[in-house]
C-alpha cells in the first residue's frame, strides 16, 4: 500500500531524533514491521526504513535513527506496512526484551500489548530509556542469559554484524536455553523493500539465505541459531 504521511512533530528518544508521524491507521506499522518512507522533495537516492516506537489512532512514533534532513511538517511518501512483526503470544506472562546493541526503542512497541495481557516485562539493555512504565524491570546485558531463563517470549533486537556475538553470549549449544518463543528483529539495509529481490539484505538461516525485506525483519530466533 502507498500514501501520503505527514511528519507531525520530531521529538528525542534517548538522545537521538525520532519522528511523529501522520498517516492514515492501516499504513500503521506493527510491532517489528516497517515502512518505506521518501520525503517530498528529497533528493536521496533511497527510502528510509521507519519502525515503530509507539502507535497512536492518527499515526505513530517512528523509532530512531530517522534522517537527517527530515523536519516537521514534511510530507513523506509511505509504502507499507511491510514483513514480518513480532508475534507476542497471547498465554506469554514473562517477556524479556533484549537490545543488543542499539536503541531499545523499536521492542518497546510491543509494551502496550504485553502490559494490557498483564505480563511481567524486563528490558535487557545497556542504555534504558528514561520514560519506561514503573512496571518494567530494566537489566543490563550481563543479565541476557538470566532472563531468557526466565522469561516464556523474548524478543531480540541486533544488527546482522552483531550476530555471531549475540549467538556466543546466548550460550547457544550450551546447556543455557532460550524459551520456545523467542524472536528476533535482525537490522540491516533494506533499500528494495522486497520490490527488487536486491539481496543487499540477505541473512543466513539454517534453511539458508532469506531476505529481511520480506521473510524477516523478525524471524524466528531457531532460524537463525
Amino acid at each position: 500500500m502507498q500514501t501520503k504521511g505527514t511528519i507531525a512533530e520530531l521529538v528525542l528518544l534517548d538522545g537521538l531524533p525520532a519522528a511523529r508521524i501522520l498517516c492514515p491507521p492501516p499504513m500503521i506499522p506493527a510491532p517489528g514491521k516497517y515502512l518505506l518512507a521518501h520525503a517530498n522533495g528529497s533528493d536521496a537516492p533511497l527510502a528510509a526504513s521507519v519502525f515503530p516506537a509507539s502507535s497512536f489512532t492518527d499515526g505513530f512514533l517512528a523509532a530512531p535513527p530517522i534522517p537527517d534532513s527530515w523536519t516537521p511538517g514534511t510530507h513523506l511518501h509511505l509504502r507499507g506496512p511491510l514483513g514480518h512483526g513480532f508475534i507476542l503470544p497471547q498465554s506469554a506472562r514473562r517477556v524479556g526484551l533484549i537490545a543488543f546493541d542499539d536503541s531499545s526503542r523499536r521492542l518497546l512497541a510491543l509494551l502496550d500489548t504485553a502490559l494490557t495481557q498483564d505480563a511481567s516485562v524486563t528490558l535487557v539493555c545497556e542504555n534504558p530509556p528514561d520514560d519506561l512504565p514503573l512496571r518494567v524491570e530494566v537489566q543490563p546485558l550481563r543479565a541476557l542469559n538470566e532472563v531468557c531463563a526466565w522469561a516464556d517470549y523474548v524478543a531480540v533486537d541486533a544488527a546482522r554484524e552483531s550476530l555471531p556475538v549475540l549467538k556466543s553470549r546466548l550460550g547457544i549449544g550450551s546447556p543455557l536455553r532460550v524459551p520456545k518463543d523467542a524472536q528476533i528483529l535482525i537490522r540491516t539495509p533494506m533499500p528494495c523493500g522486497a520490490l527488487a529481490e536486491c539481496g543487499v539484505c540477505a541473512v543466513e538461516t539454517r534453511d539458508g539465505h532469506r531476505l529481511a525485506c520480506e521473510d524477516g525483519p523478525v524471524f524466528d530466533l531457531k532460524e537463525i541459531f
